[in-house]
């Protein structure tokens, strides 16, 4: 008997992204399921509605050139809306990058949601990043970091079915941390509010600096 076909590998589920090749992706479909009881407590009915499926996808950078973040949260990627950026660095690995988003079967959104062109850029492929906008001076550098870019997402359901209806984006930011070995100039740039700095020692290694910031971005109808 000859070997069943079964597909071997990933594909992207956003489209196209340059600098970037797909690793991994988890796809999960679910529904709810809304029942009636009767007096005693046995289900007598039952209707399965609102089919959500929820896209997170893994990718590696493929060059030491800087890859292209996807520029713009909460648009129609694919055909997926695009509700999550995270990004990591590391001195001793290429970057890594996972994106986050849904869509549904009934009244799937079109790319007329609420998004925003966030701006954030990565400088290189490979090696500890800072998205802070810090300044290393002579004494440290980027160990690692990470980067988030989010929008929250309000769905709604309506109608005789109970299936989606309608949806929308709302409240986006950006948080981001970076480590550096040894204490940089200055740590975060001015267009970030710092949340954290943190020094870290060890007997057994050097000085370890962390910041931590965050921002807001500000969506608008496309």
């Amino acid at each position: 008997m000859a070997e069943p076909t079964i597909t071997f590998g990933t594909t992207t589920k956003f489209g196209s992204l340059t600098g970037w090749n797909p690793v991994g992706a988890t796809v999960t479909k679910t529904k709810t399921r809304a029942v009636a009881l009767n007096g005693i407590g046995n289900e007598v009915a039952s209707k399965v509605i609102n089919e959500i499926t929820e896209y997170s996808q893994e990718f590696v950078a493929n060059a030491t050139d800087a890859p292209t973040i996807p520029p713009t949260l909460g648009a129609l990627i694919g055909s997926v809306v695009l509700t999550g950026i995270r990004i990591s660095t590391s001195a001793t690995d290429f970057a890594k990058m996972t994106l986050t988003g849904h869509q549904h079967t009934t009244n799937a959104h079109a790319n007329t949601l609420n998004q925003v062109t966030h701006g954030i850029t990565i400088s290189s492929g490979f090696g500890g990043v800072d998205f802070l906008g810090g300044t290393a001076g002579d004494n440290a550098a980027v160990e690692s970091s990470t980067l988030n870019i989010q929008t929250g997402h309000t769905d709604a359901q309506a109608g005789a079915t109970g299936d989606h209806l309608i949806g929308q984006n709302h409240t986006a930011n950006a948080t981001a941390t970076t480590v550096w070995i040894g204490v940089p100039t200055d740590g975060i740039g001015d267009t970030w509010d710092e949340t954290d700095r943190r020094t870290t020692e060890s007997n057994t290694g050097h000085v370890r600096t962390t910041y931590t910031g965050a921002k807001s971005l500000t969506l608008a109808a496309p």
